[in-house]
């Protein structure tokens, strides 16, 4: 085992070497926050790492942009990081929404995250993976929100205005904030420098929940998905709302929230759940050999940048296990073996990252061929967790039917390509 002092020390080597970050670098440097370093590089600084014999595992590279030189070279020497809340967050929209509905209490807000294992995979006409498009609006999971709960979620924000109009918007809306309602404009992070970017991606877009304070030049932030909260400038909050690379704001209140019934969790299972696809991993394939024939390699390592913010979707899983079993009773060993499958899931769709960025910067084809054939496994693990998923579905469907059905019933929809 590394001792922490010799990881610290080929850390800062690597940092001031080969990465070009200049000499005396403090221990207590955050690597996203103080030194900068965004996904690519710290992709970069991992690969150096590997060369010199102190490999980052799939735990270490996603708690990275939040460590400090320090904090790294403790993880590389094998200390156990803090526990962190069990809280599951995936997709800033839906953990807005279900922050509105753990706010009203008394409701499970859980359902809404069904399907996400699989939402939003985007390919572009260059072969990049993205998280967002223009073309998103998030209406399925507005639809759902109410059909499930009654949460009806209204779009104030206007396309077809300038950028400086929609912020009068928010303002207004500011102005006449009451409690129980939640302004949720979509803002970019990476103009955020007091809050840790997690993904360290630039651009960032991310929705958050924004209410004012006693202080017109403080806004409250709320961070769902980042499970954060606290006071910023709001000239901060305005700054990221302007820049356009973002675009988007929605509103709700509480009223007439009510929990899901067990039909409007059906038809959304129903709606959201395919045995076979497995979207992320079938784009992933394409992308490689775009980039193994037409498409320059080096381009690879951009196209895939912004992997590691979709791929922690596959945690949704867990969400619709908890839903349809008892996982802390006859399910626990069961669901926890199938969260050992799902967080491998993850971990492979990392390890395949490296090794197609090990290919873009000029690695060997057997890099490429590592990546293509882990993806292979990591289809048939997938799989399997759905097949699981299922077996527990059909099992908690006959149970349901025993019980009297709800009364307001459930409205069907079949799902758009958007999740």
């Amino acid at each position: 085992m590394t001792a922490a002092s010799e990881a610290q020390a080929a850390i800062a080597a690597i940092l001031s070497g080969p990465m070009g970050l200049g000499p005396d670098l403090s221990p207590d440097a955050a690597l996203g926050h103080d030194l900068g370093l965004d996904s690519a590089g710290l992709m970069t600084l991992m690969l150096h790492l590997e060369e010199a014999g102190l490999p980052m595992g799939e735990d270490v590279f996603d708690r990275a942009p939040g460590l400090t030189l320090r904090g790294l070279a403790e993880a590389l020497a094998g200390a156990a990081p803090d526990p962190e809340p069990v809280d599951i967050k995936v997709h800033c929209v839906v953990s807005c929404f279900c922050q509105a509905l753990k706010d009203r209490g008394g409701v499970d807000h859980r359902p809404l995250y069904l399907g996400l294992w699989d939402g939003q995979v985007v390919v572009d006409g260059a072969m990049r993976l993205s998280y967002h498009a223009p073309g998103i609006d998030h209406g399925f999971y507005r639809d759902w929100a109410r059909r499930l709960f009654g949460l009806r979620v209204s779009v104030w924000y206007d396309p077809a205005r300038d950028k400086a109009a929609n912020l009068a918007l928010l303002e207004d809306l500011v102005a006449r904030w009451t409690p129980g309602r939640h302004i949720m404009p979509m803002i970019d992070m990476a103009l955020l420098p007091q809050r840790d970017n997690k993904f360290a991606q630039d651009p960032f877009p991310h929705y958050a929940l924004i209410q004012p304070t006693a202080d017109p030049a403080t806004w409250l932030m709320r961070d769902p998905d980042f499970r954060w909260e606290g006071p910023l400038p709001a000239d901060d909050l305005r700054r990221a709302f302007l820049r356009p690379t973002v675009a988007g704001g929605m509103a709700f209140g509480l009223e007439g929230v009510h929990p899901a019934t067990p039909e409007g969790i059906e038809a959304m299972h129903r709606a959201v759940f395919d045995a076979d696809r497995v979207p992320l991993i079938a784009a992933l394939r394409d992308i490689l050999h775009a980039h193994d024939g037409p498409l320059p390699r080096a381009d690879l390592e951009i196209a895939l940048r912004e992997l590691p913010v979709i791929a922690i979707r596959k945690y949704a899983y867990e969400h619709a296990l908890a839903i349809f079993g008892d996982i802390e009773g006859a399910d626990h060993d069961a669901f926890e073996e199938c969260c050992d499958r799902i967080a491998r899931l993850h971990g492979g769709l990392n390890a395949v990252h490296r090794r197609a960025v090990a290919f873009a910067r000029g690695g060997d084809r057997a890099d490429l061929a590592l990546a293509l054939d882990r993806l292979a496994d990591l289809a048939r693990l997938e799989r399997g967790i759905k097949a699981t998923l299922a077996d527990w579905f059909a099992r908690w469907r006959a149970a349901q039917k025993s019980r009297p059905r709800s009364s307001t019933g459930a409205e069907w929809v079949s799902a758009p390509t958007e999740i």
